[in-house]
């Protein structure tokens, strides 16, 4: 990826020229930043401190005298806190205690590097001093890089306490400061044992070193209100060539940072009288207009925008703030009710929301990429009553130009259509050949509600009870499984460098950790998306919470153990490095999505909800049938992760922040219950395709529709659906591998059901008479299918569909050439394309 560069040239105290060059690579905040810094260097306090010239209306930067008089960035010096890292108590400790206090500063006291660092990190003291005299270096320079590794230490300055003889007893050619500053302080200070002295040297230490690092870390707060503001603002030099630009600008006109760095403003924004705003502008006064915005893909929004002259030095402006007033267009569009001072729905992580701009076409910048067309509703096997409206109505609006008498009685069947009160439960058309397929509709009748009137009577019932599944809450000792040799760790490392691929190895990894990969491969990617930092928490934490969490997966389930949640987890990362989810997603949405991945199935019994309500198990009986397995996976999380403040994840979170992430992880994790497939995608295509042809919009959906918090929840409940039934989408020897283990697990649940007389939930699922093959044709064709086509329209991730196409031709071979068994499989397994690792395999 090319740099694009933005120069500055303005004159220094001095009267001389010097030129800030900023470039922008791949991460657009750090060309941020050094815009801002750019700023602060230019002005001794900062971007909020400005005077009026009484020669000119323009923004001035006041000068350092007035520093003290400006509350935004400016820090009284006895706020200070002072650590002193001392082995032993001398004279010199004490003056500097005395000196220190006499100050005004905060004082600690430290007497060895562990001490120093716990000190630290709980307080984060803007001065450290460490004792590095005579025989005492070695043990300064491990203090010192015991500070330094809590990661506590950027805007800290750390001081090598040395002897007077200390920059003359070394050889002449050598630069003994030098090796302070690899070690890691900021300088050296002499000992000293002169009360005045001692203080001038310390308010000059404060002056030169720790005063402008505060206002520094000021600043940064600064750029981070400008950069996230809701508003739209750019900064230009005088010549109009962009300086800066928020995100809010990214978002509403398509443009990214790079692109309109350097490049002069008026190409974007024009206004009908450009010479009398210029006059007025060069004049140092502020000018307020409506003006033209071209978005990217050259439609035109009207935003009302301000302008403010900039001064760094002399009088005349050497840059122009452009405020553009977002809110007020989004009043004149009807919107602004969707972004702020509304309540927001329950679990909804709105409020994070980057800017919450709700604007129409943001983004239209996907528009270029593949889009495939979605299958239409009427197409699925099942039928709900939605549908039937949705096709009413289109139906309606086709034919009322030419005045056609049915229409009144479609729009009257529309309108009794929406009185029912279930409108997304769908049941079996009984014109469709899943109908007559015994395989395919016990498949699908298993995976639906029992309790829908639409659904034809069933011939189960339940009366026996069976053993309760006792719960594994115990917390894990080991955070790190046992591996199976010397050369694991480089092996699982190396695997998970590749642990955002489509085509990542699940199941190597599951004999490299010996059946546990959750704790690793959670790790790796929760820390690839900041995880601890956006929960402020540290990585020990998050890895006792993951092996909690795998520790509660039963390694009995062929299929339902942590391996399959590891599985779900790598693929819902995956999904988020779309364009289109990058988009739509906060960064703790992200986390949501992720916790919710990895713990969806935990402590599942290898049996499905309905086998717990026919047995009376005490876990049906608690959530009264409904919704069992995903009610108590949900619940569990949450249970062991507040148990105990090792796993406790969520523990430095604010109430708000907590109950906001407490509530998606529940809504995904319900979302996996399978009896609310057919619904959550309905709802799904409903948020994202035209309905005026049922096709997909080519340039992609409405951006302020995807954007309202109910669609961002509903797109995060598919996002994990798919993640779940993945395996037909993954490589052809894995999609083998899971149809296997699925099938042994319904096979034990049906095995079990005949030998307790309970009624037989999947009776496809009979060992002796199922074939894997066709139950997995049955499973693309009607649960798959549409969802995968839809959502890779969404996110355009093309792997899946044509992984899942090659596997679904795979499926209909096999079934020909009359493989069906388990062992059938297992023989087929043995070719090396189908391959799968084993334990007994060396590594």
């Amino acid at each position: 990826m090319t740099s694009n560069s933005c120069n500055f040239d303005l004159p220094t105290e001095n009267g001389e020229e010097s030129k800030q060059i900023f470039t922008n690579g791949d991460s657009g905040d750090l060309a941020r930043m050094q815009e801002l810094e750019f700023w602060t260097e230019k002005s001794p306090v900062g971007l909020s401190m400005f005077m009026e010239d009484d020669d000119m209306d323009c923004t001035v930067a006041k000068g350092p005298q007035d520093f003290n008089s400006t509350l935004s960035i400016s820090t009284s010096s006895e706020s200070v806190k002072v650590l002193l890292v001392f082995p032993k108590d001398d004279q010199q400790l004490e003056v500097l205690h005395n000196v220190a206090k006499k100050l005004g500063w905060s004082v600690s006291i430290a007497k060895n590097a562990e001490k120093a660092a716990e000190i630290f990190q709980s307080r984060c003291h803007d001065l450290v001093i460490i004792d590095r005299r005579g025989h005492r270096a070695n043990d300064g320079d491990n203090i010192c890089r015991a500070v330094k590794a809590t990661n506590c230490y950027h805007s800290s300055v750390i001081l090598a306490l040395v002897k007077k003889s200390f920059f003359t007893v070394a050889d002449n050619d050598e630069i003994v400061t030098r090796e302070l500053l690899n070690t890691g302080y900021s300088r050296a200070m002499m000992e000293c044992s002169h009360d005045t002295m001692l203080s001038n040297q310390l308010i000059g230490i404060y002056a030169s070193e720790i005063q402008p690092r505060i206002q520094l870390a000021s600043a940064h707060a600064l750029y981070v209100a400008v950069d996230r503001c809701r508003d739209m603002v750019h900064v230009t030099d005088d010549q109009y060539n962009v300086c800066f630009m928020n995100k809010t600008s990214e978002r509403l006109l398509g443009y990214k940072y790079e692109e309109m760095l350097g490049r002069n403003l008026s190409e974007i924004i024009t206004y009908e009288n450009f010479t009398l705003m210029d006059q007025q502008l060069q004049r140092g006064r502020e000018f307020e207009g409506n003006m033209n915005c071209r978005r990217k893909y050259n439609d035109t929004i009207t935003i009302n925008c301000r302008i403010i002259p900039f001064c760094a030095t002399g009088k005349k402006p050497s840059h122009y703030v452009y405020v553009h007033d977002t809110m007020y267009l989004m009043e004149n569009m009807g919107m602004a009710s969707m972004t702020l001072g509304g309540q927001h729905p329950r679990g909804s992580l709105h409020s994070l929301r980057r800017g919450s701009l709700d604007l129409k076409s943001i983004g239209s910048d996907i528009g270029t990429q593949r889009r495939s067309s979605l299958q239409k509703l009427n197409n699925l096997p099942l039928e709900a009553p939605i549908t039937k409206v949705l096709i009413l109505l289109t139906n309606a609006m086709t034919e009322i130009a030419g005045v056609n008498p049915d229409t009144a009685i479609q729009i009257d069947k529309a309108i009794e259509t929406l009185k029912t009160t279930e409108l997304y439960r769908p049941y079996l058309k009984e014109d469709t050949k899943i109908y007559n397929d015994p395989v395919a509709s016990d498949l699908i009748e298993a995976l639906l509600s029992k309790s829908s009137h639409y659904i034809r009577d069933s011939r189960r019932s339940s009366n026996d009870s069976i053993r309760s599944t006792a719960l594994r809450i115990g917390l894990a000792t080991n955070s790190r499984m046992q591996l199976k040799n010397s050369q694991t760790p480089t092996e699982i490392e190396e695997l998970l460098d590749r642990s955002l691929d489509w085509n990542f190895d699940i199941f190597t990894l599951e004999v490299l950790t010996n059946r546990r990969p959750l704790v690793n491969l959670g790790l790796n990617l929760m820390c690839r998306y900041h995880v601890p930092a956006r929960l402020n928490c540290d990585e020990q934490t998050l890895q006792n919470w993951l092996t909690v969490i795998e520790h509660n997966y039963h390694l009995k389930n062929s299929y339902h153990n942590s391996t399959h949640a590891a599985d779900v987890l790598q693929a819902t990362a995956r999904f988020m490095q779309s364009e289109r989810l990058k988009m739509v997603l906060e960064p703790l949405d992200e986390v949501a999505a992720l916790i919710a991945a990895a713990a969806h199935d935990i402590d599942h019994p290898g049996k499905s909800s309905q086998f717990l309500c026919n047995a009376d198990n005490k876990l049906a009986i608690l959530y009264n049938d409904l919704s069992v397995l995903e009610s108590h996976h949900a619940a569990l999380t949450f249970k062991l992760t507040l148990a105990d403040d090792s796993v406790n994840i969520f523990k430095n979170l604010d109430r708000e922040t907590y109950k906001l992430i407490r509530q998606n992880v529940i809504d995904m994790i319900l979302a996996t219950e399978m009896t609310k497939h057919f619904e959550h995608l309905a709802k799904f295509v409903n948020a994202c395709s035209d309905r005026s042809n049922d096709e997909y919009y080519p340039e992609g959906p409405d951006m302020a529709t995807l954007l309202q918090p109910e669609n961002v929840t509903l797109i995060k409940i598919m996002m994990i659906k798919c993640a779940d039934v993945s395996n037909p989408t993954r490589s052809l020897r894995c999609c083998v591998e899971w149809a296997k283990r699925i099938a042994e697990e319904y096979f034990n649940q049906t095995d079990e059901e005949k030998k307790k007389r309970l009624p037989v939930v999947m009776p496809m699922f009979d060992r002796n008479t199922c074939s894997i093959p066709k139950s997995q044709i049955g499973f693309v064709d009607y649960i798959i299918n549409d969802m995968i086509e839809a959502w890779d329209a969404f996110i355009n991730m093309p792997e899946m569909v044509t992984h899942m196409k090659h596997n679904y031709d795979k499926w209909k071979e096999y079934h020909e050439r009359g493989i069906s068994t388990l062992s059938d499989i297992e023989r087929l397994q043995q070719s090396p394309e189908l391959k799968i690792p084993t334990m007994s395999d060396p590594l």
